[in-house]
């Protein structure tokens, strides 16, 4: 008897303690699962922070890109422009010297009124452009905008003052295309000697 006591049916199942539960309860699987859909949903939201700032960091960088070509495309009209005006200003010059010597003559007065016009039409449509002129006759001397090429004895002039402008100059904003050349005033020897 003792064989048939021993004898177990491979198929039966096999009694488990009382303590060892088969299946985990609904309150535990809740728990896992609510766990689990945190971090996915922790996940997801880490992932949405990092494309937000991604897309802000595009965002800024295009807004970047369309101020940067937008002062390029400025700054290259500004260079174009003061190339340009620069390259007219000896034509200028000649307008102008030919205006002055035409004044001279009375039989010409109808050229110079014609030619008065023409040099005054140039230099409106050049200042329309931003153009300025240099002039600085009576006014005291600027080495960023005069060139001095002499001195003359001036005896009602304050000395360094200009009192003659040879050249006029230009200057388009605060870019100078060519400097006013001067001739300034000195004291006299005389007024040297008395001292």
């Amino acid at each position: 008897m003792d064989k048939e006591e021993n004898n177990t049916d491979p198929e039966e199942p096999i009694a488990k303690d009382e303590g060892e539960q088969e299946d985990a309860t609904p309150e535990e699987e809740n728990e896992e699962s609510v766990t689990r859909l945190q971090t996915k949903l922790n996940d997801a939201y880490g992932k949405q922070d990092d494309l937000k700032s991604k897309y802000l960091r595009a965002v800024a960088d295009l807004e970047n890109l369309r101020k940067r070509s937008i002062r390029d495309r400025e700054d290259a009209v500004q260079r174009i422009r003061t190339q340009v005006i620069g390259d007219l200003l000896p034509s200028l010059d000649a307008f102008q010297l030919g205006f002055a010597e035409a004044k001279k003559h009375e039989e010409a007065a109808k050229f110079v009124e014609g030619f008065s016009m023409a040099v005054s039409l140039m230099e409106t449509t050049l200042s329309e452009y931003g153009l300025a002129v240099i002039d600085p006759q009576g006014d005291e001397f600027d080495a960023k905008y005069h060139e001095a090429i002499g001195y003359e004895e001036q005896p009602d002039c304050e000395e360094g003052s200009v009192i003659r402008t040879i050249r006029i100059g230009y200057r388009i904003g605060e870019q100078l295309l060519r400097p006013a050349t001067v001739i300034l005033a000195k004291e006299s020897a005389a007024s040297d000697e008395s001292e």
